[in-house]
């Protein structure tokens, strides 16, 4: 198979390509500073970057209308705190959640944990010694039978 004569190749300037370039943390004094710099890397970081513009972006805009969608596992990962600061914040003018984002925060604020789990730990097992599996966090199934009796004695 031949080649292709270089002349015939095009040029990424004239493309509107923009190059990618390395993270230099000796430059970075910030994570603002570093949210900044991952737009212009690769991958997970790029996306990262971009991601932090699209929210800044949409926070600072007074005519945009932000629904925040959530599912439980926000719970379970720990997200609560930043979630109610994004709406008194005004970051946020309407929620559509699932009902396990209220379960899981109703554990939660009877003092129930959430705990980590052990990578190459075996799901049935985890569901014989009472454990639901929620990514990488284990749910007692006891905090759901407490939640339960709570909310049926009311």
């Amino acid at each position: 198979m031949a080649g292709r004569c270089e002349a015939s190749y095009h040029q990424p300037e004239s493309d509107g390509l923009d190059p990618v370039r390395p993270i230099d943390l000796n430059q970075i004094n910030s994570v603002s500073a570093l949210m900044v710099a991952y737009r212009d890397a690769s991958f997970g970081a790029r996306r990262l970057g971009e991601a932090a513009d699209l929210l800044e972006h949409i926070v600072r805009d007074p005519a945009c209308f932000t629904v925040l969608t959530l599912s439980g596992a926000m719970t379970v990962a720990k997200m609560g705190l930043v979630i109610c600061e994004m709406i008194e914040r005004g970051y946020v003018q309407a929620i559509i959640s699932t009902g396990a984002l209220m379960t899981h925060g109703l554990v939660e604020s009877m003092a129930r944990h959430h705990y980590k789990y052990r990578p190459g730990l075996d799901d049935r097992q985890l569901y014989d010694q009472g454990y639901n599996r929620v990514y990488d966090t284990l749910e007692p199934e006891s905090n759901l039978d407490e939640a339960a009796a709570l909310i049926q004695s009311l």
